[in-house]
This record gives structure tokens, sequence and C-alpha cells, in this order.
């Protein structure tokens, strides 16, 4: 299937792009990658150099799809960090281009704007966020922080994810939603991922691995969507992103690497497990 991903790219390391567009080609699809930032390494570094791109080009880059048509080959649109807020009417107006001609096209949207407990993007592109892109998604990515953000609803745990995600889900298009690094309170070595859609609540728990590295979120969301696009089973795309994680950060922690070891892992994470699937919350 062909993605067109809006999202950041690094010279080096592993998040945006060079998080999620390796594991989708690996799961079998094409991706189109359209950079909204580009620097030379996370910014969560000592150090940094590059920059954000204004919306005139990224406006410039989708033209030039949209002169030759192609646009409506589209199966998929994924959206990351968008660096700036008018970034995002570039990134609605390719995802309406794209479905007047492919109404199914699929809008997955990491709603990138925090963590920890704090905004690291501006105010105008959180707001544009909330009231632009979750209404139209078709899939939403938020971790903790953008759960509660997005949702209105305090999380302080596992058990209040529940009412949250169902929160988040009245203000979309009957999305699905994946909540992902939620902290299991009774058990620290464990992490869990949430998916809530119209067959219910679905949890899939796999093992935590404390590590430094960043890009978790952008390759949770590849890892899901990879599987997801193929057979809409969402157990099973559950399931397997979240142990396909575990494996990535473990090999990341055992090695004491400052980057995910997305590459080096391959050959485990992109065969399918058939034990990884996540089960039912009544």
């Amino acid at each position: 299937m062909n993605i067109l991903s809006i999202q950041s790219h690094v010279v080096y390391g592993h998040v945006g792009h060079q998080a999620s567009t390796f594991p989708l080609q690996r799961l079998g699809h094409e991706v189109w990658s359209l950079p909204t930032v580009l620097y030379s390494n996370h910014l969560a570094k000592p150090s940094f150099t590059g920059r954000k791109f204004g919306a005139d080009f990224i406006d410039e880059l989708l033209q030039g799809l949209r002169k030759l048509d192609l646009l409506g080959r589209l199966d998929a649109v994924l959206t990351g960090y968008l660096g700036d807020a008018p970034t995002v009417p570039m990134a609605i107006a390719a995802l309406e281009a794209a479905r007047a001609q492919k109404p199914e096209v699929v809008f997955a949207c990491d709603p990138v704007m925090g963590d920890d407990g704090a905004l690291y993007v501006s105010q105008a592109l959180a707001e544009a966020i909330d009231k632009e892109l979750v209404p139209r998604a078709d899939i939403l990515f938020p971790n903790i922080f953008e759960l509660e953000r997005l949702s209105g609803v305090k999380v302080t745990g596992l058990k209040d994810v529940r009412a949250a995600m169902q929160a988040l889900r009245r203000k979309t298009r009957h999305a699905l939603i994946v909540a992902t690094g939620i902290p299991d309170e009774a058990h620290a070595d464990v992490i869990t991922s949430l998916a809530l859609d119209d067959s219910g609540l679905w949890q899939a728990k796999a093992k935590r691995h404390p590590m430094r590295a960043s890009g978790n979120g952008d390759c949770f969301a590849a890892l899901f969507l990879g599987r997801y696009l193929g057979h809409r089973d969402l157990p099973t795309a559950l399931g397997n992103a979240a142990e396909g994680m575990s494996v990535i950060t473990g090999l990341t922690a055992a090695t004491k690497a400052d980057e995910l070891k997305i590459v080096e892992s391959q050959e485990i994470w992109a065969k399918p497990d058939f034990n990884a699937t996540a089960t039912r919350i009544e």
C-alpha cells in the first residue's frame, strides 16, 4: 500500500521518518516521506543543527505530487511531528485531495505535541492538531500526555485510560484510538498498549526495557499501521506492535545504545508473531 508520511526527518538517529519509514517498508508498504523539519539529530541531544520547513515549501512539494496526479494512488496518510501550525492545513489539503479520488484513504494521526506533562510544540500547533486533525482521523496514536490533553480527562494510571479514550473518540469520526506507553502500576517491568474501536477495548502487554533512546511512539505507530492496513485485524496488529517494540527496546537497552536498534532487530519484529495477540477487556 502507498502511505504519505508527513513528519520530521533527522540525519542521525531513529526518530520521525527514521523510526517509521523502514518498519513500514519492511512490512511491505511504499512510503512517500515528506519532511516537516530537517535536523542533524533529535533535539533531546546536547546540540543540533537544521531547521523547520515553512508551509510554503511543504505545499510546493505537495503541488509536485498533484501535478503528477499521484495523490489518488494513496491508501493512507500518516502524520507525526509537524513543526508549526501552518503545516496543518497543508496536511489536510493532501488528505482531502487523496480522499476526493479514493474516499477510503486511511488517516493515521500521531498527535505529536508533548510528553512528560508538558508541551514541546507551540500552543498554536497543539490547538490545530486538536481542532483540525483529530476530528478527521481514522486512527490516533496519543501518548499519555496527549491523551489527557486531547480528551480533557485526567490520566493518573491504567484505571483512567478507558474513560479518556472514550472521551477522545467522541471528538472523532469513530476513530480507532491506540494509547501507548501506559505504565502498569502493579508491574513495573510491563508496558501496556490499549486500543479502542467499535469492537471494544483491547490490551497488549510487553516487557518494559528502560533505555534512553527516543522515537518509541513513531516506531510503534509504524509497526501497528504496517500490519493493520493489510488485514484490519486489531488484536493481531496491537499485539505484534507491542511485542515488536519490546524486541527493539530490549536490544537497545542491552547494547546501551543511544538510538533505537530498529535495523539490527528486524529479523525478529518483521516476522508475524501469532502468539502476540491483544486481549479484549470487558
